[in-house]
């Protein structure tokens, strides 16, 4: 690879010792040299000179949460996108006019809908049942939590008045007939996706590789895929012994409910062991995801609460026990993996922190980070645990920023507190909520969240800097210094430099992982 000079540049490094630069020296796909230009201009005589023509660089963005391939099966048409429908009428349109450009995929998978809008006592299996007859229907609504299926995909599931649901899910049934209304909850819904028709390796190989693209467009080039099925880690590994995966994926197998799992307990055993058969060298495959809950989005909470009165964790809505959890918390840990547990609820948030702390006798090697996905609601009494107990607090969804979830979730996201208290604090899209994983906006969010804003310089620390170190990388990416992969974005604004708003509409010029440019941004 030939080496080039980046000159006449704004380069933020996120390194604390050299926080700016104006040029970059790179070869071979590594830092060489970062400072003025006087002194690295002469380090290697034939070097391309590349004029960045003032703009701003800064590392590349870590996405701490996001589920690539679900994502972009939206985008590609194997999942049918809804465009925010408002009414029977327009759900229904969309759904007709996705039915006619894709009835060869025999069933509809469809998202989201807004249950607050499309209410219970409207959206019902009835009214699914005269779209499209006789054609398998399922929705989920906003949280992704809860799905709404009509009477076709219930006979095909098998799923009746006699059905027990499995644990942590809910079975809606009429309070007189006992028959299943169409509303599935949690894990309930699991039997649904894994009857449907399932998705070639061709397919989500197709849908990875969009994903992918898309987050080189918006700077994201590290990401913890946070529902890394077998077909998501056979695609990963398909694209990277290919060369075409241009982004590091932190892969965490889904362990303990079957809803990201898309198997049974066995299988999710044997993917873990067989697990190394989809490593290479952009693929990192050492990761878990368990879900100690629900979603603390209305109307449907199922998210582990704190007792007002005793300040102890409601657990009834727990979704595993967590005895056998912290057992495995303990194998997994001396395994060399690290742990992603999903807690949206003050409860349990708290469970998370207990559990890993009850597994803290098994010693994790240096840069072993287990996390607490979404935090969105921690207990001033668990704030500090965070970083006495060496867990990340990982925020997501990015999502702080639209009033529409402001409205579902309420007050949500403790970032200057967490930060105070010595937190780690990751940033995540969990993309499929958002439309894209633009963090942008977000990251504008983070500066203007009440008593709870940071500065910048924490902000863009949570996805640079801090994601690298969440994941034990942090020597080879999150900053740009000399003996560092060359991974870095130019911006075709100075964050420092401009309003909020315009902030939040940041555009990505160019992006680079090992020093090969993945992305342009075409005029």
């Amino acid at each position: 690879m030939t080496a080039k000079i980046y000159h006449n540049a704004n380069i933020y490094t996120v390194d604390q010792n050299n926080s700016w630069a104006s040029s970059m020296l790179v070869e071979d796909g590594v830092i060489k040299a970062i400072g003025e230009l006087s002194q690295i201009k002469d380090i290697v005589p034939n070097a391309e000179w590349v004029d960045l023509k003032g703009k701003m660089v800064m590392p590349g963005i870590h996405d701490a949460h996001t589920h690539l391939v679900w994502a972009a099966a939206r985008q590609l048409g194997f999942i049918c996108m809804l465009d925010d429908p408002q009414t029977l009428e327009e759900l229904a349109d969309q759904l007709k006019a996705y039915w006619a450009e894709h009835s060869d995929r025999e069933w509809i998978l469809a998202s989201v809908y807004n249950p607050l809008v499309l209410t219970a006592d409207i959206l019902t299996k009835e009214w699914l049942d005269t779209v499209i007859p006789g054609v398998p229907i399922c929705i989920h609504d906003y949280s992704y939590h809860n799905v709404i299926v009509n009477n076709a995909v219930l006979k095909a599931t098998g799923i009746n008045r006699d059905s027990v649901p499995p644990p942590g899910g809910v079975i809606v049934k009429d309070p007189v007939t006992g028959e299943p209304t169409g509303a599935l909850r949690e894990s309930a819904w699991a039997r649904v996706h894994m009857c449907a028709p399932q998705r070639s390796l061709e397919d989500n190989v197709k849908a990875l590789r969009l994903a992918t693209k898309i987050c080189n467009q918006y700077g994201i080039t590290s990401a913890q895929e946070a529902s890394a099925q077998r077909a998501v880690l056979e695609s990963a590994k398909y694209l990277d012994d290919a060369g075409e995966l241009p982004l590091n994926l932190i892969c965490h197998i889904p362990w303990g409910v079957e809803i990201l799992a898309g198997c049974d307990r066995d299988g999710q055993e044997l993917l873990i062991a067989e697990r190394q058969r989809y490593a290479s060298p952009r693929v990192n495959v050492d990761a878990i995801k368990v879900m100690l809950d629900g979603t603390s989005m209305a109307p449907t909470f199922s998210h582990v609460p704190l007792d007002p009165i005793t300040d102890q964790p409601i657990t009834y809505n727990l979704l595993m026990d967590s005895d056998e959890l912290v057992g495995k918390i303990e194998q997994w840990t001396a395994d060399g993996m690290i742990v992603k547990a999903h807690c949206t609820g003050f409860g349990s948030v708290r469970i998370g922190l207990d559990n890993y702390e009850r597994a803290a006798h098994v010693a994790r090697k240096p840069g072993q980070f287990h996390d607490i996905a979404h935090a969105h609601y921690v207990s001033p009494r668990d704030r500090a645990r965070f970083a006495e107990l060496g867990v990340v607090a990982e925020m997501s969804p990015a999502v702080w920023h639209i009033p529409e979830y402001q409205d579902a979730l309420g007050r949500a996201y403790d970032f200057r507190t967490l930060h105070e208290h010595g937190a780690l604090m990751t940033v995540g899209t969990d993309w499929l909520l958002p439309p894209t994983p633009n963090l942008f906006p977000a990251l504008a969010g983070m500066l203007v969240h009440g008593d709870e804003s940071v500065p910048l310089e924490i902000a863009i620390q949570t996805l640079t800097i801090n994601g690298a170190k969440a994941v034990n990388q942090d020597k080879r990416w999150g900053s740009l210094e000399v003996g560092k992969d060359a991974t870095f974005i130019v911006l075709d604004r100075n964050l420092f430099e401009v309003s909020n708003s315009e902030m939040a509409d940041t555009q990505v010029d160019k992006t680079f992982v090992q020093g090969q440019e993945v992305y342009t941004r075409q005029a």
